[in-house]
């Protein structure tokens, strides 16, 4: 029987950076473990955007560094029977450019440390537009596990069931649990912090009355003290001209700036 293709992670360099429990799977006796990241993010695969910040090669192998400003990701293909061609793709790219790498994730302990490197599968090039989505779904996938890992500490005792019936996927419950497990002190607010910083969408001249009118309807709609729904949002501002993926651009960009905050899945404040 055919194995199931593995499950690719979108995560910023600096989830992978902090990591250091790995996760042996004994039904996977010749398969490398499983990375838990302290978002309890289960990791093999991962695809990164990011700037290669330095490349080395040889004829054996090209290693490259890739940044996507809040750490590093360390790539090698090797000139081997099944990796020549991710090392022609690897061999191809330069400093300084945009790239997208999708990858296995391979471990390595050495006087008790953690070091991980990627053996790319994909690593080509792409445009700022590529950069930029990918940037805004990996925040995206990262706040969500956020939301549900501080929902759980508020909550002890929480089970997958309670984080699901709170309007999070089984993958994202699942997460939290192992979060509070292996990471039970790890600094949420500080790592949000880190990976919001890497997008500000500057709010262009025609986008100031959008972002007026978001603000000033959250404001007016948070009758009840635990904010103003998402679902109430999304159906004025369509009807005010703007398109979801705006609104949803702009709740980014105004969560980053500071000037609202989601009090719970899909609510939002004024601050």
């Amino acid at each position: 029987m055919a194995r199931k293709r593995e499950f690719t992670n979108w995560i910023f360099g600096r989830e992978l950076r902090d990591s250091r429990e790995l996760e042996e799977r004994p039904d996977e006796e010749r398969a490398k473990p499983y990375v838990i990241t302290p978002l309890g993010t289960r990791v093999r695969r991962v695809l990164f955007c990011g700037l290669v910040s330095q490349k080395n090669t040889e004829e054996s192998m090209t290693r490259i560094t890739v940044t996507d400003g809040t750490g590093n990701f360390y790539v090698s293909a090797f000139n081997s029977d099944f990796g020549m061609q991710s090392k022609a793709m690897a061999d191809a790219l330069e400093i300084n450019d945009q790239v997208m790498v999708m990858g296995r994730v391979s471990t390595y302990q050495n006087e008790g440390k953690t070091y991980f490197n990627v053996n790319p599968e994909i690593a080509v090039r792409v445009d700022s537009v590529s950069m930029d989505y990918w940037r805004m779904k990996a925040l995206h996938i990262a706040r969500r596990k956020i939301y549900a890992i501080r929902m759980a500490r508020n909550r002890p005792g929480s089970t997958v069931a309670d984080i699901r019936d709170a309007g999070y996927s089984e993958l994202e419950a699942e997460s939290a649990l192992r979060s509070i497990e292996k990471y039970p002190d790890y600094d949420l607010q500080e790592f949000e912090s880190s990976i919001a910083a890497q997008i500000q969408p500057a709010v262009k001249e025609e986008h100031k009355s959008s972002k007026d009118f978001i603000l000033q309807y959250i404001q007016a709609n948070d009758t009840d003290g635990r904010g103003c729904r998402y679902e109430d949002l999304l159906a004025a501002s369509q009807n005010a001209s703007i398109s979801q993926n705006e609104l949803d651009d702009m709740l980014n960009s105004l969560g980053s700036d500071g000037e609202i905050f989601e009090v719970s899945l899909k609510r939002y404040k004024v601050i």
